[in-house]
């Protein structure tokens, strides 16, 4: 479905221009719903964790509530996930560094202190081993193939890591790479990694037959800054001398441990019908992942939780926020899809599994909207629109916020939440996120605030009576804003894509 969104004229209001309300966002139930997401009982929505399929309970008792339709099969709010979850055997995962120079010993190192397998399948956690060569980032990559040097049989140094240049990941598979691991240069982002990516990996059970968005297509690790600088110790330094290379005497083999059992996790997926009969059948669609990273490692505190309030529980709250206000009307012209999407974090496994097996017609689907930036702890004047270049959604998007006296930019899109799915196939689809400074706030201010409330990948992600849930509110207005825009556009030259 080819959506030819018609854009209100782009003219920003004047900075003292109080913008037109929507139908209210309920700030209260914003409050409530997070408080439950977040709360310790759930022990951070682990995917296929109990605590993850009480919180997909729970949004589909809210759905239900709102008079919303269950979208999954035979009318059910759920859409199950089958998966794999491998942990890793730390006793039998370990990386081997040969030096020419120190023939016949070798250093051996360990995960997670020394690295940490990336995100794979059955097919790329695996063993991999071979002679080194540096490539740069994968953005080098992309930007100057033929820079690289033959990598037949080598493991590819990735200096940071993919982002949104993913299609250097395939390169380096094309090129004859046996593996890949990606340099690190910081010690808190490492910890980062390890975090986040927890003591097992999930994947698609059926991987064959699902879309893999944020899954390297090759064996990857991730490697400490310790191990980076015994790999290549030129280049994380900081050496200027930072072009891909070959990277002699040097030999690494990966050996990985895995053991692997089945594991189910659901979507939840929920329809408001639209008002207009000729217009009914399309859709604008929403998504908010519903899962955090569970239980992983403790912080200074010992907390083990990593509660998820602003990653992704505000998210949800928003999605049914703007459920609540649409229900009550007006109702929009075409219909909406409101998604809960679990497994975002292990890989966006629910949206790339909804992507191949949409419960709606992607092609019928016009506009699809994202929601996971986190908690904003003031009101945002400023947005980044990713994806929005994409598509007319993204110009759609600008004028809706500049109606609404708000400044936005259109961004490129990255495979880090759940719009990237749909995106690639060919759906209009922004990531809206909101940017400092916030409204009344200096630069500094909006800087102070944010780095009070912001506990990213922490057990400090927690709900607190005191957070600041205007900004939340704004965030979801935004949502609703564009999604009536959406719901409402004439589509001329419709069934095309």
């Amino acid at each position: 479905m080819a959506l030819v969104f018609a854009a209100a004229p782009a003219v920003a209001q004047p900075s003292h221009a109080r913008p037109t309300r929507p139908p209210l966002i309920d700030s209260l139930a914003l409050r409530a719903h997070t408080y439950f997401l977040a709360h310790d009982l759930l022990e951070g929505r682990g995917t296929g964790r109990r605590g993850n399929d009480v919180a997909a309970l729970y949004l589909a008792a809210q759905a239900l509530a709102l008079g919303l339709q269950g979208a999954g099969p035979d009318g059910s709010y759920f859409q199950v996930v089958p998966l794999t979850e491998a942990q890793i055997d730390t006793s039998s995962t370990g990386l081997s560094l040969a030096v020419d120079s120190l023939a016949p010993a070798s250093r051996e190192f360990s995960t997670p202190r020394d690295f940490i397998p990336n995100v794979g399948t059955m097919a790329t956690l695996v063993p991999f081993s071979g002679q080194l060569a540096y490539v740069g980032s994968a953005r080098d990559v992309l930007a100057r193939p033929t820079d690289l040097p033959d990598l037949g049989g080598r493991v590819a140094l990735v200096r940071g890591p993919f982002g949104s240049d993913m299609a250097a990941a395939d390169t380096l598979r094309a090129r004859g790479a046996t593996g890949v691991i990606q340099l690190t240069s910081d010690t808190g982002t490492y910890a980062l990694y390890v975090r986040s990516r927890g003591p097992s990996r999930i994947f698609i059970a059926d991987s064959v037959h699902a879309v893999s968005s944020f899954i390297p297509p090759i064996p990857d690790v991730i490697a400490s800054p310790a191990l980076s600088l015994a790999l290549v110790p030129a280049v994380a330094a900081g050496s200027p001398a930072d072009r891909p290379a070959l990277v002699p005497g040097r030999t690494v083999a990966v050996r990985l441990g895995l053991h692997s059992h089945p594991l189910v996790s659901r979507n939840v997926a929920a329809i408001l019908s639209g008002s207009d009969p000729a217009l009914r059948g399309e859709f604008v669609a929403y998504t908010a992942h519903l899962d955090h990273l569970g239980i992983s490692t403790p912080d200074q505190r010992g907390d083990s939780i990593y509660n998820g309030f602003s990653d992704n529980a505000a998210g949800c709250a928003m999605l049914l926020a703007i459920a609540k206000a649409m229900a009550a009307g007006p109702r929009p012209a075409r219909s909406v899809l409101f998604l809960w999407p679990t497994g975002e974090e292990r890989g966006l496994l629910g949206s790339d599994f909804f992507a191949a097996r949409p419960l709606v017609p992607l092609d019928h689907v016009v506009a699809e909207i994202n929601l996971d930036a986190g908690a904003p702890p003031a009101p945002a004047n400023h947005w980044q629109v990713a994806g929005g270049d994409r598509s007319p959604l993204g110009l759609l998007a600008v004028a809706v916020a500049r109606r609404a006296g708000w400044d936005a930019k259109l961004a490129p899109a990255s495979p880090n939440s759940d719009h990237f799915p749909l995106l690639r196939l060919g759906v209009p689809a922004v990531f809206l996120v909101p940017a400092a400074p916030y409204e009344g706030l200096s630069a500094e201010a909006s800087q102070a605030l944010g780095k009070r409330w912001d506990h990213y990948h922490q057990p400090g992600d927690e709900w607190a009576s005191d957070f600041p849930f205007s900004g939340l509110v704004r965030y979801a207005e935004f949502g609703y804003r564009l999604g009536m825009a959406a719901a409402a556009q004439t589509a001329p030259g419709a069934g095309a894509r």
